[in-house]
Order: C-alpha cells, then structure tokens, then sequence
C-alpha cells in the first residue's frame, strides 16, 4: 500500500501558495479589500485540508477565513474556535477574528474590513459572490493534493473492493451501505456518496439510494469518499452468477468508459470530448443512451466541480482530477484519474484481486479496466 509523507513544512508552503493565487486573482486583478471563504470545499482547499463542518446537509461551514493584503485570518465563533484552532489548524500562523454565536458574521466581517469590497463564495449582505471564479482556482492540483489523491485513491479502492468482494445475498442495500461507509470512517476516509442498488432496481435507476431492497442476483456499488477535502468517485458491480446479457453491455460501458479516460488529455476541450461520448455510444448500439445519465467531469474537492454537457467549454487542466461514469441499463464504469504531462492516471486501483478486462480502444491499444465481481 502506498504511503503518504507530509509534514507541517509541506502544508504550510500548500497554503501560501493557494493563498498567493487568491490575492493575485481578487485583490489585485479584481480590486476587492478582502476575500472570504466559508464553503466546507473552500475552506478545505485553502487549509489544505481542514474541516469547518457541523451538519452533513450543508454546504456551508460554521467558521470561514478571511484574506487580506497582509491577514490570513480565521472568522469564527466562540464555538468553533477551540476545535478548529487545534484540530484542524494545528500550529498555522492564522490571525484570529472571534464573535458570540448569537452575534452577526456580518458585523465581523464588517468590523474587520470597514472599507471596499468582499468577495465571498456565498451570497450575503456585505459579500460579493465569486464562486464560479474561486472553484477554478483549484482546478490545477498542487504537489501535495496530488500526492494526497495517490494514496487515498489506493486506500479508498482497496477498501471498497474487499468489502464488495464479502458482500453476500441475503444482505440489504442498507446493509451494505452502512457496512462500507463504516470501513471507509474506520480508515480516517468520510463518504460524500454512498449507492447501493440491487436486482431490477439497478436496470431502473441510476442513482439507487440505498433501500431494504435485498440482494440476490446482481449488486451495484457506487461511491463518492474524502480524504483532506479531497474526493474519489468509483463503482463497482458484483453478480452471483456470470450475466451473458449484461456483462456483453458492461463491455461497451468499459470501453466508453476507457476512450474517455485516454481521451482526457491537459489542453484538450470538453465540448470536444462530449462529442466523441455521443460517437461512442452510437457506436455501442445505445446512440440514445448518454441521455439518461450525464457522463462525469472534474472532480476535486467536490463529487463533481463539473460536468461535461453538449454546451461545456471548458478546457482540460493539467494535473486536474476527473471520473467519468458512463452507463448502459444496468451497468456502469468509473474510477478517478488525474492528469498529467505523461497522460491520463487511474488512482483508484488497488492490489485487492478484483477482477480486470483489458478493453480495446479505436487507437488499437489496450486499457485495463475493472471487470465484474462473480461471487462463487
């Protein structure tokens, strides 16, 4: 298994990068006072990792950091103080702006900038919405997060495909669900996306929230999980018996699944790419398909930064983070890769034993691919 070596050095030089980038973009090119981050993907990026979080259903953290010409400053309340300062903080040199948490964020925010403009990545009354500009400052991996991403991503395959190897009929999709989300909190990994979908009910949904649906034949498995603010997407699909039909479908999925990855390439257009799925579904006898499902984008600090669409103009990053996930009735293909001057990277393979196809591509070369798990 790979390890991962990291010191306190290392994150703080992460940070003064990122914060380098914020002050160029906002405080110079755009001419804002200060920029103000409290989206929990945000405040993990510019951390290099921490987590500002309480409720799982937000969005929105419950403290932020504000930036400044010469302030790296931690906006919080009296509650979360303490724990952020020593649990997700540590020894960072970070100036400290605290208020009662039945006070107003605002009148901090105020208080410590009392003249120009605050771009924030959330709308509020003293705050100027620069999200869609903030979340491309992160598009482009640092050292760190790559190296980040190589060990999670083996981690995270590791423990979903040996728990998906034990998984037996009998047991319910909640059952399976939580017994992976388990493994994953058990290694220090936090699930962001957790389906389970069973039987028929895989042939009817592309997102199979988990139900008491009880396995017996076939199992889809598909998951979203953390490490640092940084996420992986994979899935995995496990049969009792070998399905002539649906493993003939999953092998046109694999392979649109593989031309994508090798088609992911720094500089290439995703308008492009997203041109060559629909071939490639046309190709596979399912011209209609990639309409029932979209197709993946960029990953990062959020399950998706982005999707590809018939409209996307987006461009491919160097060392940015990609899943696609193609389906096909019934089955599905994906994994995370990262870009790089050598080539698209799958991160999210391990040496768990799960079964392999080498799929070929139009070029005439091979890429190996997760197969379908047959349970004896």
């Amino acid at each position: 298994m790979r390890k991962i070596k990291e010191n306190r050095m290392v994150v703080r030089k992460d940070i003064e990068l990122k914060v380098s980038k914020v002050r160029k973009l906002f405080l110079d090119e755009k001419n804002y006072a200060a920029v103000y981050l409290q989206r929990r993907d945000h405040f993990s990026w510019l951390t290099s990792g921490g987590y500002n979080g309480v409720a799982y259903n937000t969005m929105k953290g419950e403290c932020g950091i504000l930036v400044t010409e010469n302030r790296f400053c931690l906006v919080t309340n009296t509650i979360e103080k303490r724990r952020i300062l020593e649990e997700e903080l540590y020894d960072l040199p970070v100036d400290i702006m605290e208020y009662s948490w039945f006070e107003s964020l605002e009148d901090a925010l105020r208080k410590a900038v009392p003249n120009g403009r605050i771009a924030s990545d959330h709308t509020s009354s003293c705050t100027v919405d620069e999200t869609e500009a903030l979340n491309q400052l992160r598009y482009s991996l640092t050292s760190l997060e790559l190296e980040r991403y190589l060990y999670f991503g083996e981690l995270a395959t590791d423990i979903l495909e040996s728990f998906c190897m034990g998984i037996k009929p009998g047991q319910s999709e909640r059952d399976i669900a939580a017994g992976l989300n388990q493994a994953y909190l058990s290694a220090g990994l936090t699930p962001t996306v957790t389906l389970v979908g069973c039987d028929d009910r895989i042939d009817i949904y592309r997102h199979p929230i988990a139900t008491a649906k009880i396995f017996t034949e076939k199992c889809m498995v598909v998951s979203c999980v953390s490490y640092k603010g940084l996420i992986v997407a994979l899935t995995r699909m496990i049969y009792v018996k070998n399905p002539c039909e649906a493993k003939e479908r999953f092998k046109h999925t694999a392979r649109i699944d593989a031309e994508m990855i090798t088609a992911t390439q720094a500089g290439a257009s995703t308008k492009a790419l997203f041109e060559q799925v629909k071939v490639l579904y046309a190709e596979a006898g399912y011209a209609d398909e990639w309409r029932l499902h979209h197709q993946g984008g960029a990953i990062g600090y959020q399950n998706r930064d982005y999707l590809i669409t018939p409209t996307s103009t987006e461009t491919i990053q160097l060392n940015q983070a990609f899943a696609w996930n193609p389906s096909i009735q019934g089955t599905k293909s994906e994994d995370t890769i990262l870009t790089s001057e050598s080539g698209p990277e799958i991160i999210t393979c391990s040496q768990s034993g799960w079964p392999r196809i080498n799929v070929v591509l139009s070029s005439g070369c091979k890429l190996s691919r997760p197969d379908i798990y047959t349970l004896d």
